[in-house]
């Protein structure tokens, strides 16, 4: 009797329970029932079908539109792997993503189509455009509409890659499995407390982990997903007050355009927010609570479905002033219901004391953690050494057993919770003929929690300025990686084997400051 753990199931629960329950609706687009939702699920796994292979891979490059919703379970409903592609990045990532995932197919927003038009053009990639009265909705009205059941065979086959970038050159991708999105999937509802009454709101990209589970888990309980293709303060307020949202989940600088004094507004009721990436101000808690919203912290990573720490309260706590609540939400907290083993070790993988000041790494062992990257064993067995994921974030742990990040010891920069890689960053600034040396590290921002800054020595009789090394890394990255701040030196610091002592130019930026995280 026993049946695949897929997300896919929840879905399949929507679409039975709630036939008539609205399940996706959009500002100034359609909306669909429970029932019309099927069918439009039903049409694209059969429209797959006859386009690409079973078990091919199918990518998609959408803002949060319902159509862009739709292929989260359609494609993996045909039995094809879907592959979520940032919709920040420039062409030659794309192209690489496009490479290495060998993707057969891509569907692509209208807007956002001419950043890989060429691209599969180049590589012999058909390109579906998705938009209302677009040739998808005419490929969508040729399919049948009855109900089909979805094709897994095996929990532990993959149903997304989702690129992350970690500590080298190139984006790994992660391969997340049935099994793994599942389980994550019942926790968010389980955290987020959804139920049928709720609406949530697709303020955080659903191509950041699948929007953190939030593509597949409130099917599964009847809610109403409302989609939002224009992120800005105005639009989410106006979305919150058209649709009486109840939920949403947010990077913390979207916290900062809820709360900006010249959109904000009071909620009709209370709106429970999840954020990530880094922990929210004292002033941002106390600037949403105002506004009707409820604050809820949550860590984790792409390679582990992605949430496996939640900042929970009691209720005592939650009666506490903002600045004493606000210091227990800025912690990362404790394990979540299906995380598995969260445990902040030693390098011989011994658990740390609970003293808030001994510094180790937190660890996974559970039924989130990745299948591993694609196509890359050697980056995967050094992230399962020892039979444990290794985060790669530093941590404490406080006699109340709640976990704070204190550092990073992988090269990777969270800025407004977007993973920059720096040592992607750099192999683009060394192919500028002026730069002989460069070492990219975060630095604390107000608004962003941290961004790159890039530390450069140049050849003799070079020069370059900072607009021109920005310039010249904008026209092969996303605007977002480049570095906000340029140092020039003569030298820069290094061991007696000649390696970059990254940690040094750290020092320098986060002097004075508790965590070196922002």
């Amino acid at each position: 009797m026993k049946t695949p753990l897929t997300p896919l199931d929840l879905v399949r629960r929507g679409l039975k329970t709630y036939p008539q329950r609205t399940a996706v609706t959009q500002p100034g687009g359609p909306s669909f029932t429970y029932r019309e939702w099927g069918e439009r699920i039903y049409r694209l796994a059969r429209a797959l079908g006859e386009a690409v292979p079973p078990g091919s891979r199918a990518a998609v490059l959408s803002p949060n539109t319902h159509h862009g919703l739709l292929t989260y379970a359609g494609v993996p409903w045909s039995g094809r792997v879907l592959v979520p592609l940032n919709t920040r990045l420039t062409p030659p990532e794309y192209a690489f993503q496009l490479r290495h995932a060998r993707v057969s197919l891509v569907l692509a927003d209208a807007t956002l189509a001419p950043k890989v038009e060429e691209t599969c053009r180049e590589l012999g990639i058909p390109l579906w455009v998705l938009g209302e009265g677009s040739d998808f909705e005419d490929r969508l009205g040729e399919q049948d509409p009855s109900p089909l059941p979805y094709a897994v065979a095996d929990e532990d086959d993959t149903i997304t890659i989702n690129y992350t970038s970690g500590t080298t050159s190139s984006p790994k991708g992660v391969m997340l499995t049935h099994r793994n999105t599942m389980l994550n999937a019942v926790e968010t509802i389980y955290n987020f407390r959804f139920d049928q009454d709720s609406v949530y709101l697709h303020t955080l990209p659903d191509f950041h982990a699948n929007g953190w589970g939030g593509v597949w888990s409130p099917f599964g309980v009847g809610a109403t997903h409302v989609t939002l293709p224009v992120l800005r303060g105005d639009t989410i307020h106006d979305a919150i007050h058209a649709f009486g949202v109840t939920h949403l989940a947010a990077a913390p600088t979207v916290l900062s355009m809820i709360t900006d004094p010249a959109t904000a507004r009071t909620t009709p009721r209370r709106v429970r927010v999840a954020t990530a990436g880094s922990p929210p101000h004292a002033r941002t808690i106390a600037d949403m609570d105002a506004l009707g919203f409820d604050v809820l912290q949550v860590y984790g990573l792409t390679e582990t479905s992605p949430l496996i720490t939640v900042a929970e309260l009691s209720e005592a706590e939650r009666a506490l002033p903002t600045p004493q609540r606000a210091a227990l939400t800025a912690k990362q907290g404790f394990e979540m219901l299906l995380a598995g083993e969260v445990e902040v070790m030693t390098p011989e993988l011994t658990p740390i004391p609970h003293d808030g000041q001994t510094l180790g790494e937190i660890m996974v062992r559970g039924n989130l953690v990745m299948k591993g990257y694609l196509d890359n064993p050697e980056a995967t067995a050094k992230a399962f050494e020892g039979g444990w994921f290794h985060t790669g974030d530093v941590a404490v742990v406080h006699p109340d057993g709640r976990i704070e990040i204190r550092d990073r010891n992988k090269d990777v920069i969270i800025s407004g919770g977007e993973n920059i890689s720096s040592v992607e960053v750099e192999g683009v600034l060394y192919a500028h003929p002026a730069v002989r040396e460069a070492v990219v590290v975060s630095r604390p921002d107000e608004r962003w929690g941290e961004v790159p800054c890039a530390f450069i020595a140049l050849h003799a009789g070079r020069a370059a300025s900072p607009e021109d090394l920005d310039a010249h890394v904008r026209q092969q990255l996303a605007g977002y990686k480049a570095p906000k701040h340029y140092v020039f030196r003569d030298e820069l610091p290094k061991t007696a084997s000649g390696k970059f002592q990254k940690f040094l130019l750290r020092r320098e930026l986060w002097e004075g400051r508790e965590r070196a995280v922002n």
